[in-house]
């Protein structure tokens, strides 16, 4: 039998490990896929891809989209894509890109943009428009009208080699040509 005291003993046990668990677990976040959580103040920056512990009122905390995000830049008429034998192309092609997940780029690209604009699409065709269109420009001024149908990997491989691996804490994930057809003479 337990007595008086004992029973007093696994009461205040009992009540001091609610008062410490308790308010711990509304400091425990957890981070889904395809997300990084950013927690900044007290103790610096850190980045996590799992789950990580903030403490209110000393740290903020901020999720960053990490997901791939699809930018279609689109060329046509007057604007279409050159080909090496002079013929332009009306074309749309699609860039995915994502964030690198690793600490260094998640935080880069958190400063750069701030965690709410990582997965604002008009933010990043701001950040990249001019850069992926003069990389299609470049890398169809390579090829011949016809090359560009039949191949297509090709183009990529020109795309992404002349964009490179330095985007600020992106990745470059695929190039895909959604539309492509010849201009009309009327639009030359």
């Amino acid at each position: 039998m337990l007595t008086g005291t004992q029973i007093l003993w696994i009461v205040l046990a009992i009540i001091l490990i609610t008062i410490i668990i308790f308010p711990l677990m509304f400091c425990i976040r957890k981070i889904q896929p395809g997300r990084a959580g950013i927690k900044t103040g007290f103790g610096g920056l850190h980045v996590a891809f799992d789950w990580m512990i903030r403490l209110p009122f000393l740290q903020n905390y901020h999720i960053v989209d990490i997901s791939v995000k699809k930018l279609e830049i689109t060329r046509k008429g007057k604007d279409g894509l050159v080909c090496r034998d002079n013929i332009r192309a009306d074309i749309t092609v699609a860039f995915y890109i994502r964030v690198d997940a690793t600490s260094e780029s998640v935080k880069k690209v958190a400063q750069m943009l701030t965690p709410e604009r990582v997965s604002d699409i008009n933010q990043l065709r701001e950040l990249f428009e001019a850069k992926f269109s003069e990389a299609l420009k470049t890398a169809g001024k390579q090829m011949e009208f016809h090359e560009l149908f039949t191949e297509r990997l090709r183009f990529r491989d020109e795309i992404q080699t002349t964009i490179g691996k330095d985007l600020d804490g992106f990745l470059l994930q695929d190039v895909a040509i959604d539309y492509l057809e010849q201009t009309p003479l009327d639009q030359h």
